[in-house]
């Protein structure tokens, strides 16, 4: 690691201390990329890239902040990163939850918080964004930077390029604190723990928990200082979970829907190892454009749907899946992920944990919705991600704590919506009785069918479910 340090006459004036990478890497889809952390260049590309609808790459870059003295104030920190050529092109900077350390498979790549800044056209030369959200002081600290558009690669210098003035650069100023000559330069590649203070974004304090799998890191916001062991939450007992570390279906837990033609969408549920499959730590349920005989009717597209009915259902609880998206603002109308509830009984009741509708209008927000029926009577929000964050930058988690006076959602840890008594005249009639869990992944439907721009096949990954109760 390069530190230059420049001192700064009087105790207001700013000082700035460069850092190079200690690590780098192209996480990448495509597994004929090879070894990319040991690359002079990294990539970015969109999932649709060079006509590969699997073809995605982020380009990951890992600092050491270690010149920060106690006291710092006003601290301000720049990712630049040095492009050859110009494009019109959005490219934004993500806090990465992990290390750049690996040849750059894309199933263990960190998770993504919401984008901290972005830029509309990169420029031929360094390019900047401001990441001071996520630098709060001493640490070590990763970013990402993800491509949204122009749908083929862009290169990017990457630490081990034999020109100095163009590798990649974090830019730390701060305010006070005393002065104190750069730190001796460093070359490690392990990247300590996480200090909790990092996290981008302040929310209000409900636990979100972390899968201990090199494929499953903590999603944003880290964890409070006096957070539980993985897997517990205060005040909440753990009751049943997946953490899908197999490498099939538990059919001891999960009922897979096949030959099921639903009228409220476009496509066939089936049974298949092409459309749900478990590796590396992940469920994924893939939408692919097919043709099924469907029982009596022929469908285009075959999709994925899992349930608990008849194994597993809880009168209260709380109910929480990490997983990504498959939808970006191009490719995705018509693609329509959920997890969400339904009565044991079969009547009237329905607890949406989160719906992640596709398409140009929809693929920013979450959808929490409660239903008393399906003419329909129900209550429902869509809440943006902010920061030009979307559920499809990475893996997110999603919350709901059921309670017999009152249901709240949580996104990521930040409390977003409820329901309760108050608000919803209908409350005691349907929400005192057994729910079990829903799973699906559908194509089409009222908030639009796909068109040409959709890519497929599509996978909506999940990490875990994990259901608690008190």
């Amino acid at each position: 690691m390069l530190a230059v340090s420049v001192l700064p006459l009087f105790a207001d004036e700013n000082t700035s201390v460069t850092m190079g990478a200690v690590a780098d890497t192209t996480a990448s889809q495509v597994v004929q990329d090879g070894d990319n952390s040991v690359k002079t260049t990294l990539a970015s590309c969109p999932r649709l890239c060079d006509r590969n609808p699997n073809g995605r790459r982020d380009a990951l870059l890992q600092f050491d902040v270690t010149a920060i003295p106690v006291g710092a104030r006003d601290i301000q920190a720049t990712l630049r990163v040095h492009a050859w050529e110009p494009f019109r092109a959005r490219v934004f900077a993500h806090f990465a939850d992990g290390a750049a350390t690996f040849p750059g498979d894309w199933d263990v790549r960190p998770s993504l918080g919401p984008a901290l800044d972005g830029v509309n056209e990169v420029d031929r030369g360094h390019n900047e964004w401001d990441v001071s959200r996520a630098v709060t002081g001493n640490g070590s600290y990763t970013f990402a930077l993800t491509q949204q558009s122009h749908h083929t690669r862009i290169y990017w210098a990457s630490r081990d390029n034999s020109r100095p003035q163009i590798r990649p650069e974090l830019v730390v100023t701060y305010k006070g604190g005393g002065t104190r000559p750069a730190p001796t330069p460093s070359r490690t590649t392990t990247a300590p723990k996480p200090s909790p203070s990092r996290t981008p974004v302040k929310p209000t304090p409900a636990p979100t928990t972390v899968k201990p799998t090199p494929s499953a890191t903590p999603s944003r916001p880290s964890p409070s200082p006096t957070q539980a062991p993985p897997g517990q939450v205060p005040g909440w007992r753990m009751v049943w979970n997946d953490e899908f570390n197999g490498d099939s279906v538990n059919r001891a837990k999960w009922n897979l829907r096949t030959g099921e033609a639903r009228d409220i969408d476009k496509g066939c549920n089936v049974d298949s190892p092409e459309n749900t499959f478990v590796s590396g730590g992940v469920l994924t349920l893939r939408a692919k454009r097919q043709t099924a005989q469907c029982s009596s009717q022929t469908r285009q597209y075959t999709q994925s749907y899992l349930d608990t009915i008849g194994r597993h259902s809880w009168t209260y609880g709380r109910f929480e899946m990490r997983a990504e998206s498959p939808n970006g603002p191009n490719d995705s109308r018509g693609l329509w992920p959920a997890f969400w509830l339904r009565p044991e009984d079969g009547g009237r009741g329905e607890i949406d944990v989160v719906e992640l509708p596709g398409g140009n209008q929809y693929y920013r927000a979450a959808t929490q919705a409660i239903f008393y029926d399906y003419t329909p009577t129900k209550q429902d929000q869509r809440w943006t991600f902010p920061n030009d964050g979307y559920p499809g930058d990475g893996f997110h988690t999603y919350t709901t704590e059921w309670e017999p006076d009152a249901i709240r959602w949580y996104i990521d840890g930040r409390k977003v919506y409820e329901r309760n008594r108050a608000t919803t005249p209908w409350f005691d009639e349907v929400f005192h009785k057994p729910y079990n869990l829903r799973l699906n992944f559908q194509v089409g439907g009222w908030l639009g069918d796909p068109d040409g721009s959709t890519v497929f096949p599509a996978d909506f990954r999940v990490d875990y479910i994990r259901v608690w109760q008190r």
